[in-house]
This record gives C-alpha cells, sequence and structure tokens, in this order.
C-alpha cells in the first residue's frame, strides 16, 4: 500500500468513525430536557448481584408509610394518627416507643411526615436527631429521638415557623441555607432555590439550567416530580425524577454538574407528553444516599401495568458520588423502597402496595463494591 492509499484509507475511516459519533446517543439531546449538558450513559453495570434468601423481621409496626434506617434504628413513619412514628432498635428489633402525633398543637402534624423524603438525620453532640419539614404548615422541627426514647417524651424544639409551605422538596443545606422546590402559578414547573433563614431566596445559576422546564397548560405536573437528596461532604445533590430515564447530580455552587440517562437514549418531555397517562414509564420509585454512593429504585413499566398489575420486577441501581455506575441488585419480589444498615450489613425493603417488609444479608455485597 502507497502512502497515497494509505492517506486515503485513513480518511475514509475518519469520514466512517466521524459519522457514527454523531449518531451516538450523547448527541442526541431531546430539546424539552430536565438535564445538564455533560451526560453520561448506563445500559449495563459493572457488577450485577441476585437478592436471595430474604427474611421478615418480627417487627410489630401497623399501617406502615414509609420507613429509614440511622445508625442502630429503623424508624417507621405510619398512618397510626396516636403514633406517626415508630422506633425499633436494630439488630434485636426492640420496640423503642413512638411519637408524634395527629392535629393542630405545636409539635402536632396534618398528616405523617415522611422518614425517607420528609426528614433528615444527623448527629448533634451525643444525640440522634432528626430534621422534619412541616409540608402543610411551612415549619422546620428537631426532634431529639436519643432524649425520646430514653424518656419516654418527645423531645422537639421548632427551628423555623414561617417556611414556605407545601414545598415539594425541602433539604437543610447548613443552619443558614435550605434547599426548596416547589411549582410555579400556572402548574407548568417547578422551581428550585436557596432559602436562608431569612427567608430570602437565591437561584444560583446551576439551577436555572434544571427550572427553564415547562410543560403544556394543563398537563400533569408529576412529570416533572423528583426525590432530592443532599450529601454534605460532596456538597452534591441528586435528583431522582420518578418518571424520566435520568438521574441528575449537581452543586449547588455549579462546580459539578452531570446527568445520568440509566439506557442509550434521554426521554424527551415533549413525546412523553404526547402518550396517554397509562402508557407513560414509570421509571424510578426510591432514593437513598449514603457515604459512599446512592441508589435509586428502578421499575421501568408503563402507569397501567403498575397500577394493575405489576410484572416486572425491580431493581436496585448504585452509583458512586461521581455518577459512575457501581452495581444492580436484582430483586426476587416487588418493593418500593429500601435502606441499608451498614453497621450489620443488612438490606431492608419494603412494598407499600402489600405492606412486606423484609431484609437481606448483604455483608459480601458491601465489601465488593467498596
Amino acid at each position: 500500500m502507497n502512502i497515497r492509499h494509505l492517506f486515503y484509507t485513513i480518511t475514509a475511516l475518519s469520514i466512517v468513525w466521524a459519522t457514527r459519533c454523531s449518531q451516538s446517543p450523547s448527541q442526541r439531546v431531546p430539546s424539552n430536557y430536565m438535564g445538564f449538558d455533560k451526560v453520561s450513559y448506563v445500559d449495563k453495570f459493572p457488577q450485577t448481584f441476585s437478592l436471595q434468601g430474604r427474611v421478615e423481621p418480627e417487627i410489630d409496626v401497623i399501617g406502615i408509610q414509609s420507613f429509614a434506617v440511622y445508625d442502630s434504628l429503623v424508624i417507621f413513619s405510619t398512618n397510626n394518627g396516636r403514633a406517626l412514628w415508630s422506633f425499633v432498635s436494630l439488630p434485636d428489633y426492640r420496640d423503642l416507643g413512638s411519637f408524634l402525633t395527629r392535629g393542630e398543637g405545636p409539635f402536632e402534624f396534618v398528616q405523617a411526615p415522611s422518614v425517607s423524603n420528609g426528614a433528615q438525620f444527623a448527629v448533634k453532640g451525643n444525640n440522634l436527631v432528626a430534621q422534619i419539614y412541616d409540608f402543610q404548615r411551612g415549619r422546620l422541627l428537631e426532634m431529639n429521638m436519643t432524649r425520646s426514647i430514653t424518656s419516654q417524651e418527645l423531645e422537639m424544639a421548632i427551628l423555623h415557623d414561617s417556611l414556605p409551605k407545601y414545598s415539594f422538596n425541602f433539604l437543610v443545606i447548613n443552619d443558614d441555607t435550605y434547599f426548596c422546590k416547589a411549582t410555579n402559578n400556572h402548574h407548568t414547573q417547578q422551581n428550585r432555590y436557596l432559602l436562608n433563614k431569612n427567608n430570602e431566596r437565591t437561584v444560583p445559576a446551576i439551577f436555572e439550567k434544571l427550572n427553564q422546564i415547562v410543560l403544556r397548560e394543563g398537563e400533569d405536573l408529576n412529570l416533572l416530580s423528583t426525590s432530592t437528596k443532599w450529601h454534605a461532604q460532596y456538597d452534591r445533590l441528586v435528583e431522582m425524577p420518578t418518571g424520566l430515564n435520568y438521574i441528575n447530580l449537581y452543586a449547588p455552587d455549579g462546580s459539578f454538574a452531570k446527568t445520568i440517562c440509566v439506557g442509550t437514549e434521554l426521554d424527551d418531555l415533549d413525546k412523553i407528553q404526547d402518550q396517554r397517562a397509562w402508557n407513560r414509564i414509570y421509571r424510578f420509585a426510591n432514593l437513598r444516599v449514603f457515604d459512599d454512593f446512592f441508589g435509586v429504585v428502578q421499575i421501568n413499566e408503563d402507569e397501567m401495568t403498575y397500577q394493575t398489575k405489576r410484572k416486572k420486577l425491580p431493581a436496585i441501581l448504585l452509583f458512586d458520588w461521581n455518577g459512575e455506575p457501581l452495581a444492580e441488585l436484582k430483586l426476587d419480589h416487588f418493593i418500593t423502597s429500601f435502606d441499608i444498615d451498614f453497621i450489620n450489613g443488612v438490606l431492608y425493603t419494603f412494598d407499600v402496595h402489600s405492606d412486606e417488609f423484609f431484609k437481606y444479608d448483604i455483608n459480601d455485597i458491601l465489601l465488593k463494591i467498596k
């Protein structure tokens, strides 16, 4: 082969490669897309585990709506108006008492705050505390869980009593900063902003990228519904839409922003709005954050099938805090949420439709994904 022939061959191969790259999924970003410019596509995970050997713990809590594992506790929110939160010890499942009541009193709630989405847990001094956003009344309260359990009397304080009501996502970033997400007046848009203790709002530039998405008039606002969590050490927010096949991971100051598409092509909001509601895909059901990674429950089933007779077993997808895939945990039963007890190496799952609460020993899995 002479030099000229080699040059033409290389040129032809370059054209073919350029054409293939231009047709790759990363180049096909929909115009109506609630994400960032940097997109990574995940269609397989470096490790896949099939969960087996589930056990039903001997826990006597009725009417579970959500649950969370923190330190040596599992906390349940329930529909019991006289005891909205129940506490159980780990790993022996001792009943540690029930607290929070429904009502109009200073430490009462219109409905049970979700322990998985309406509260953040922390350690203050020697005490475990829960910071609870009161969705209906626009308040932030702090429950001293350690003292309440010890005395069997509610230890609660109001940290802020004039916050915006009905914020779809509310997070305590630090003592003076809150993350909020609320709908606009036309119910076509969801706006993220930061709020300080003086109720002054700021909208970082990185938020505008997500806030700019607008639905058609009369469309179901749940299309923009997300579960949002924050990791203090990495200073990153992770947002999991329930009806879109991608997850947004970003820092409030804009130093990091990435969209993780679980699949080979991003969901297009325009195309979804053209579909009937029953035909739309329910993508994700639950978001949990941990020290080294975060996880979501992947549903991937159309709404009609999901609401009438579920067929597709869900999976738990784990990602590190750079948005890289870590592992896929395949389930042998239906669930809607999960959490992990790292002290004892146990994964807990709950299904709100069947009220089934199970646990799996995942010590070996945790060792493999470190």
